[in-house]
């Protein structure tokens, strides 16, 4: 592993134990066993390492997730919900340092991370991916006819946005697994039985 690559693996270590702010740019050096020197060679400073880290995280959960879509939207939504908890499950650290990033909405960096992200990533695409989809699925009459297309992608971009709130402070993948299925199974059906 490179220099760089021991900063990353330290900083993912300390930014999933740690908020943003309490998080130590000392403690990572220390960790990775390098020096300020190295870490100011790669990163320009926290944040940056922080964007460098998020980003690198995203980009490898997206190309797990990268799941067929069926003509079912629910499907879809469901496999890429799933996909997104086998990611968790097998690549601890990411899931760590996600839940621990979920915590701070309220924090600048948090939104300077979605600009970044959004920026450098697909992230746009995937909601137009989404509306194309709702299209579809209108036409194949899964969807009611008289709901407007902006306001269903409005209601599932809204939905997969706020997952991590329906998740909780809950660290169990298999019931956080359960907890997804449910979202999806009243975004299918309603609440009415």
């Amino acid at each position: 592993m490179s220099k760089r690559d021991d900063i990353l693996q330290a900083a993912l270590i300390e930014f999933g134990n740690h908020d943003f702010d309490t998080a130590s740019v000392n403690q990572i050096i220390k960790e990775a066993n390098s020096s300020k020197g190295n870490f100011y060679h790669y990163f320009h400073n926290k944040e940056d390492l922080y964007l460098v880290l998020l980003k690198e995280v995203w980009q490898k959960k997206a190309q797990y997730m990268n799941v067929p879509y069926d003509n079912d939207i629910f499907q879809f939504l469901e496999k890429q919900v799933m996909s997104g908890i086998h990611f968790s499950k097998e690549n601890p650290e990411f899931y760590q340092l996600s839940r621990q990033f979920a915590k701070e909405p309220n924090k600048d960096i948090y939104q300077r991370v979605l600009l970044e992200i959004a920026k450098e990533t697909e992230m746009s695409s995937a909601k137009n991916e989404i509306n194309q989809k709702i299209t579809q699925i209108k036409k194949t009459n899964t969807i009611r006819e008289e709901l407007p297309e902006d306001l269903v992608e409005q209601y599932i971009q809204f939905i997969l946005k706020h997952m991590n709130e329906f998740i909780g402070a809950e660290e169990n993948l298999e019931v956080i697994e359960k907890k997804l299925g449910f979202v999806i199974d009243v975004l299918k059906f309603g609440l009415l039985g």
